[in-house]
């Protein structure tokens, strides 16, 4: 049995450390907040509940093996559905209604609203990428630039960029704006995005995207219950700031009042612990939120909304009136939508808006990519002296279904504990 401290207590946290409580381990969680969940929890305002992040996921099989390898079943704990799938909206106010989780849906649908069909065969071609980033990079622990040879880098188109992707394969702009504009929204650069990351509309049409009953804070009422089925300490208003290492290898983990012994650390916040080298990667910068509450007279909307504007704008449902909109723009979001066809002025009923800066200050966003290389220098790949990185500032993204399968990984190369 290994001694494991897991820092931070979000979703990678609550993850990770039932996965390596399950396999016997002696786990301590440690938060610096008074609640386990981090952004799971959404943000409160004026009674009402948001999220500040797309509350979907795709891959729900992520989430069926962590309960099914912890414990009780998802289906026995959670109900997870299928969404409808995404409205996206363009300038001429025409619609997409884009289905995820089915080719042919998806094929139906894009010549309805264009007359033909160059999607489902570009996506097609996705389909090798995904297999080498999953087997490589998602189903193990990424082993970094050993593990990335000639035939690889072919797969992936390495040095290629998103916008290029774009431009030389797609001939509708539409289309185009499907591959470049959430990747805009995100705060990342187009021409510094690597082309592998497309693979994500891959993900999306052959999986699906999925909610959870109750949305996340219910996902994280679930774990934190799981975690106290398996015996997992939890230590409340502790935060982390340092590790102690002898001779590369990792011997215990600082708090503000004491020094805890750890054979093994998963560093799920996001700070940075000293004193380890500086990331050498730009932190995104997350685009606004806007949180607002529409009453009941307001206009039927899909649960999902791309409206490809300069810059884009996305909403999404919380249920009961609650909509979130992301935006960059200095425009007062609200005024931009109606250019689309989308008036929601006159049924608000309660808003709060958060600025970027005010966002970081929850968490972190993710790193900019600055071409296919960066890959390497994500916290988590290659993880040496028993020190695992895992959340939205490692490898291999900030979503939850990347975050889970890191956290997979991490427990299936811990492996469990001797008997």
């Amino acid at each position: 049995m290994a001694k494991v401290v897991v820092v931070g207590g979000g979703f990678a946290g609550l993850s990770v450390a039932a996965r390596l409580a399950k396999l016997r381990h002696d786990v301590t969680v440690l938060e610096a907040s008074d609640r386990l969940g981090g952004r799971l929890n959404g943000v409160s305002s004026g009674g009402h509940t948001w999220q500040t992040e797309l509350d979907s996921v795709t891959l729900p099989g992520v989430f069926r093996d962590l309960f099914h390898k912890t414990g009780r079943p998802l289906d026995r704990v959670l109900d997870l559905t299928m969404t409808a799938g995404r409205r996206h909206v363009y300038k001429d106010k025409s619609v997409l209604d884009l289905p995820l989780g089915n080719r042919g849906d998806q094929h139906a649908a894009i010549v309805e609203a264009f007359g033909q069909d160059q999607w489902s065969p570009w996506v097609d071609t996705l389909a090798d990428t995904w297999d080498v980033v999953r087997r490589l990079a998602l189903d193990q622990v990424f082993a970094g630039r050993p593990a990335v040879d000639r035939s690889v880098r072919a797969t992936l188109q390495a040095r290629r960029s998103l916008a290029r992707l774009a431009e030389k394969d797609l001939d509708d702009d539409r289309l185009r704006k499907l591959v470049l504009d959430p990747v805009r929204l995100a705060g990342q650069d187009r021409h510094a995005t690597p082309a592998f990351a497309a693979v994500a509309h891959y993900v999306e049409r052959s999986f699906g995207r999925w909610q959870f009953a109750g949305g996340l804070p219910a996902l994280a009422a679930a774990l934190e219950t799981r975690l106290g089925e398996r015996g997992v300490t939890v230590e409340l208003g502790e935060s982390a700031h340092e590790l102690v290492l002898d001779g590369g290898e990792v011997r215990g983990v600082v708090t503000a009042r004491r020094t805890l012994p750890a054979e093994i650390v998963v560093w799920c916040a996001p700070s940075w612990p000293a004193p380890l080298p500086t990331i050498r990667l730009m932190p995104v910068i997350p685009a606004s939120r806007t949180l607002v509450a529409l009453s009941a007279e307001a206009p039927a909307m899909p649960d999902e909304i791309l409206v490809h504007a300069n810059p884009p704008i996305r909403l999404w449902s919380g249920g009961e009136g609650r909509w979130t909109i992301e935006h960059r723009s200095g425009e007062d979001p609200l005024r931009a939508l109606v250019r689309f066809g989308i008036d929601l002025r006159s049924y608000v009923l309660d808003r709060t808006d958060l600025s970027p800066s005010e966002l970081v200050g929850l968490g972190h966003w993710g790193w900019a990519w600055r071409g296919w290389a960066s890959a390497f220098e994500l916290p988590g790949v290659a993880p040496q002296g028993g020190l695992h990185f895992a959340g939205a500032h490692a490898h291999p993204g900030a979503t939850l279904e990347a975050i889970g399968m890191a956290t997979a990984a991490i427990a299936d190369a811990i492996g469990p504990a001797p008997r």
